[in-house]
């Protein structure tokens, strides 16, 4: 039957039935004597067992509704400390972007022409170290030609530019080639990348007398007119030599191009020396 189903309801209405019948019944047993008195006596002990029977069945159904609210509770705050996470996620990440463009004004802060700071926002297929967008273009004065580097040092060249973008060719293409300088021994070479690598370059034209050790800096030598000089490029890595007795020089790029996120551009074009 339905009026079973709810079967704590039922048993807790006729215990309030029974309790009353019994305060009734008892009401005035300190003031009789006689039968009804001893019938008192007798029915206090039960009175009393009823009494703390239904109290433990009100209880245990004032701890579930208080249990049902802590669960609500317990759910508003897993709520509330995974919208806090989310927060400090993208708080973390400003500051690491605020970090890195820092950076790039402190590196860049002394040339002598305007900068543009502009955000990677998409590479060519299949070249992601060759060529890449970035969200600036010639609405911010952005010329095919000018020079692009990050904080670590040289990334490669404006090769076209539209309204809101442009397109970088970085230095890791195969058709690179870069008018170097080794800063320690102010010799002079040309750069290229190395077939097949993300971050080698080799260095070339260099005079077979040349004092190269590993560790020296290359920065840019601004022959030829196409990056001013000064911007640091690699360190070198390696230095062996041929059956000819020609130096073989490898030089480690100074910027992870796996992670580059933001660069610099130089807004002035270095006009090309043949």
């Amino acid at each position: 039957m339905n009026f079973w189903k709810n079967r704590p309801l039922v048993i807790t209405v006729i215990l309030s039935i029974i309790l009353i019948t019994l305060v009734i019944t008892t009401a005035n047993t300190d003031a009789q004597s006689g039968p009804v008195s001893i019938l008192g006596g007798i029915l206090k002990p039960v009175q009393s067992f009823f009494y703390n029977v239904t109290e433990e069945i009100g209880m245990f159904f004032e701890d579930r509704e208080n249990s049902a609210g802590l669960q609500e509770q317990n759910t508003d705050l897993q709520q509330q400390v995974a919208t806090y996470k989310e927060q400090l996620r993208d708080y973390q990440e400003l500051i690491a972007e605020n970090e890195r463009l820092r950076d790039l004004l402190n590196y860049v802060e002394e040339s002598e022409y305007g900068i543009a700071t502009a955000r990677i926002i998409g590479a060519m297929p299949g070249n992601w170290y060759d060529e890449f967008t970035i969200n600036a273009g010639s609405n911010q004065g952005i010329e095919s030609g000018m020079s692009v580097y990050s904080a670590d040092g040289l990334v490669g060249k404006v090769v076209y530019a539209a309204g809101s973008y442009a397109r970088v060719l970085s230095i890791m293409d195969d058709s690179s080639g870069i008018a170097v300088l080794v800063e320690r021994t102010r010799d002079n070479a040309v750069l290229r990348p190395v077939e097949g690598s993300d971050q080698m370059l080799q260095m070339y034209y260099l005079r077979e007398d040349a004092n190269i050790v590993p560790g020296d800096k290359i920065v840019t030598s601004g022959i030829g007119g196409i990056y001013p000089k000064g911007i640091e490029i690699g360190v070198v890595s390696e230095v062996s030599t041929n059956t000819a007795s020609e130096k073989i020089v490898y030089v480690q790029s100074t910027v992870d191009f796996n992670h580059l996120e933001e660069v610099s551009v130089v807004l002035h074009v270095y006009e090309e020396v043949e």
